[in-house]
């Protein structure tokens, strides 16, 4: 599949994911994350959750093994000198795989074509072997 329509692909999926269609004056940005060093967007990922995380605001960091070269980074942090580390989650696929392309929607809220603050968002990833997509987490 073509990069381009790999973006897309998962665009839409995370649009979806927090109802972009129920914001009409809002801005949604997409991220797809890519490695510092290769450039790959294929990541095992570790989500590390932190006190104040739940289903609806994840707290804490996410961090992403680059399959194509191993190179470890930060593709996420939202949390603060006051929180600990809870627990680590490894997504893995219904398939067993752990590695997914990767990224992340923004909600930025706006009116009348003027951004205004962060709303929500949602990371999402697809994965590398039996193209299922998956929410990791959502932000707020």
């Amino acid at each position: 599949m073509e990069e381009s329509e790999l973006q897309y692909e998962l665009e839409d999926f995370a649009r979806k994911s927090i109802n972009s269609n129920a914001y009409p004056d809002a801005f949604h940005k997409f991220t797809l994350y890519r490695c510092n060093d290769c450039k790959s967007s294929d990541f095992e990922l570790t989500i590390e959750h932190h006190t104040g995380s739940e289903d609806w605001s994840f707290r804490g960091i996410i961090w992403g093994r680059c399959a194509g070269c191993g190179y470890l980074m930060r593709l996420f942090t939202f949390t603060g000198t006051h929180r600990r580390r809870l627990r680590n989650e490894r997504p893995e696929c219904d398939c067993g795989n752990r590695v997914f392309t990767a990224g992340q929607c923004e909600r930025i809220e706006g009116e009348m074509g003027i951004p205004g603050f962060f709303d929500e968002g949602v990371i999402v990833g697809k994965c590398t072997v039996c193209n299922r997509k998956k929410t990791m987490v959502f932000t707020d």
